[in-house]
């Protein structure tokens, strides 16, 4: 049931999302440089950006969380968290242990960081949120604790439920970990750019494809999609007239709710 609570989404791009409610400040997996050609990790042709960032990190005040899914530069970003960080110094990341133990290299303290347990209801001023495991395409752990590699997250606040997918495909218990200790996913914010042989041939590990992420949303008995990751690198993204085609045939569609860089969206 919608609150009459402040619920407003601001959308980074790529799977980056700031969470505004009345009593907390969120945000998920935010990529705002271009680390990823500026490092070296992938070339300029494939991976620079397809548009500017909405928002320069170092301008981003009132930062209570960080949800971070996984360590890809892409969602992991240190040209963006540092700046977030020393804007935002009483900020927790919550995030993967190969994320903590990349945190850590950056010089972000352990008290700032927190590796949630799987499945296990947590709390903080003005938030519930559990981590479930992320699928890419397989469960991937840490070296040394063998924990997970790649979280999603699903967070309460302000009397609604969100859940941010990171990157996953499917999996059998994947909807049952999502409504661990819900009936319901108010607002879905999930990957579409799907994969295909092209891309994983270059190394890239796709994600749920529009039909996919459009049926677990009303397995989820999600009010609103949110598409995600399909708007960065124009290599890695697949054609929207899909799932806008599937809603249009729905009889009780799924509300769909495309985003550009810099736009909002007020539950």
């Amino acid at each position: 049931m919608q609150s009459d609570k402040r619920f407003e989404i601001t959308y980074l791009g790529q799977a980056g999302l700031i969470l505004d409610t009345d009593q907390i400040r969120i945000v998920f997996d935010p990529y705002l440089s271009n680390y990823v050609v500026d490092s070296g990790i992938g070339s300029a042709e494939l991976f620079s950006r397809s548009f500017l960032p909405p928002v320069k990190a170092e301008d981003l005040s009132g930062i209570d969380v960080v949800f971070i899914s996984h360590d890809h530069a892409d969602h992991c970003d240190p040209d963006t968290l540092l700046p977030l960080y020393k804007t935002n110094p009483e900020l927790r990341f919550i995030c993967p242990r190969p994320v903590a133990n990349h945190l850590q290299v950056l010089g972000i303290q352990n008290r700032s960081i927190l590796v949630p347990q799987i499945l296990e209801l947590q709390s903080l001023p003005g938030l519930e949120f559990h981590a479930l495991p992320a699928a890419h395409y397989g469960f991937d752990r840490d070296m040394e604790t063998r924990e997970y590699a790649y979280f999603g997250f699903v967070v309460k606040t302000a009397g609604r439920i969100l859940f941010h997918a990171g990157d996953t495909i499917s999996y059998p218990e994947f909807a049952a970990n999502i409504l661990k200790h819900s009936d319901h996913v108010d607002i879905a914010c999930l990957p579409v750019n799907g994969r295909d042989e092209k891309r994983e041939n270059m190394g890239i590990v796709g994600n749920l494809d529009g039909v996919e992420a459009y049926s677990l949303a009303k397995e989820l008995k999600s009010r609103v999609l949110i598409p995600m990751h399909n708007d960065l690198f124009s290599f890695n993204s697949a054609d929207p007239h899909v799932l806008n085609d599937l809603v249009q045939r729905e009889e009780e569609p799924v509300k769909l709710q495309w985003m550009k860089p810099g736009g909002k969206f007020v539950d």
